[in-house]
């Protein structure tokens, strides 16, 4: 048996790893010219010598899912990982233009002006809302409304879950996004007895912290990937069809090539999958394009610390979409993993893509004017970086919403036999759920 694997982020570098230990011979064929697709980790260097380590996507990963954890373990990588910590110390959300600390304590609970007394009330009444049980989606949105309250959701859990998700909440699957929360509710009754009862029945975790990072960038997981698997893998090979060729499969590339195969993983984004089925599979392709992919980038830029306010001492700000602010959200790297940056100097991430999705086709001039308009007026640095890198991909961002679970079941059931679908565009997002996804295409196509 021979598997073809169409794509080489860390969702293809996964399936052909898993392959690998099965035995099965496997062709992984990437677009781009490196491994990894978001995951990708920079350096960059001033001539007096300062360095900084920045991450264009995904800069952590959340052990609670083990996938990344587990497969980090199997490559070697625990000497190398770190622990980035959770500390929400210094997060701030938008309101009315002003800044407010999120209230994570709850001494800022009582005394944030984010929520009104009633607002509060109704977030302390969480525990005795009635509990939803069955496996029906809902946006997350419906659900924050329903436990927590109009208020909660948009005056900072809306915000924070919008910032992550990079995504409408009243249209974003909870099944896809956070089915944790309804797992909590399912489980214990609310969000408050689900996760008493998750802490007191807690068993030892397999990671020893919650958040895992490494030392040279979340791109070493994918580097060390692509360096121990030993099948034919080829980059600036991009896939432009598949078709049926007797009981298997013809994979044309756009250099004039092809190769042919048992079966074939597609770890592509719906939209770009769609696109190489349309022949083979043309009910099926059309319903992966109508999966809804938005703009999304971000920007790392240095300055010098006496650039950067000292008060109010900011480490992230998530900004709603209703503030109708050109960038989505800020993050102080400096702040947050300070062994990434030479000290003397602030690193400041900006993510971009949601509340102006036209912002990832600006020039490099454009994009660095317009945020440094939106950093001086939201957080009063006004001097010019010393140094910056962008990162951006038009379409490259899915859309989960509600009901996504179920279209996927019913798109994979239009699918000819031995293709199988992997990755952020199909049951989630994050770096673990496409390190699942990967490693179980693998298991279907080779049991």
């Amino acid at each position: 048996m021979k598997i073809a694997i169409i794509g080489g982020g860390v969702t293809g570098l996964s399936a052909a790893w898993e392959l690998q230990q099965r035995g099965i011979e496997f062709i992984l064929l990437e677009a781009s010219d490196r491994w990894g697709g978001k995951v990708v980790s920079s350096k960059l260097e001033l001539p007096d010598g300062a360095r900084f380590l920045v991450e264009g996507g995904p800069d952590t990963l959340i052990t609670r899912k083990p996938e990344a954890w587990d497969l980090a373990t199997e490559l070697g990588l625990l000497d190398q990982a770190t622990n980035p910590g959770s500390e929400t110390r210094g997060t701030f959300v938008l309101d009315n233009a002003s800044l407010h600390p999120i209230p994570v304590s709850p001494s800022l609970f009582f005394s944030t002006p984010l929520l009104t007394p009633r607002g509060k009330l109704r977030l302390l009444a969480e525990p005795f809302q009635p509990a939803r049980r069955d496996d029906e989606d809902e946006s997350l949105a419906d659900f924050v409304r329903r436990r927590l309250g109009q208020e909660a959701l948009d005056k900072f859990i809306g915000p924070v879950l919008g910032g992550i998700y990079n995504t409408d909440p009243e249209t974003q699957s909870i099944m896809v996004s956070s089915p944790i929360m309804r797992e909590m509710e399912k489980d214990g009754g609310g969000l408050f007895a689900g996760a008493l009862k998750r802490m007191l029945r807690k068993k030892k975790r397999r990671a020893p912290f919650a958040f895992v990072s490494f030392k040279n960038g979340l791109q070493a997981l994918t580097d060390e990937l692509a360096r121990q698997l030993t099948g034919d893998l080829r980059l600036n090979s991009r896939v432009e069809k598949v078709t049926r060729d007797g009981s298997g499969y013809r994979v044309l590339i756009a250099d004039g090539n092809s190769i042919y195969a048992d079966g074939v993983i597609f770890a592509t984004l719906a939209n770009q999958t769609s696109s190489m089925i349309r022949e083979l599979a043309p009910e099926a392709s059309g319903r992966l394009d109508a999966i809804c992919h938005q703009n999304i980038g971000t920007l790392s830029l240095v300055y010098g610390e006496s650039d950067v306010p000292k008060e109010p001492y900011v480490s992230g700000l998530m900004i709603p979409r209703r503030e109708k602010r050109m960038i989505d959200a800020v993050t102080f790297t400096s702040r947050k993993t300070p062994e990434r940056s030479t000290a003397g100097y602030a690193v400041v991430r900006v993510f971009i893509g949601g509340g102006a999705p036209q912002m990832v086709d600006f020039s490099d001039e454009q994009l660095l004017e317009a945020t440094q308009k939106e950093l001086g007026e939201l957080l009063g640095i006004r001097a010019t970086p010393q140094i910056w890198t962008a990162f951006r991909w038009q379409n490259g961002f899915p859309q989960a919403e509600v009901g996504h679970l179920k279209r996927i079941d019913e798109i994979e059931t239009l699918l000819p036999a031995n293709l199988a679908l992997a990755g952020s565009s199909y049951r989630g997002i994050a770096v673990p759920d496409c390190i699942r996804q990967g490693r179980e295409a693998a298991r279907k196509l080779s049991a």
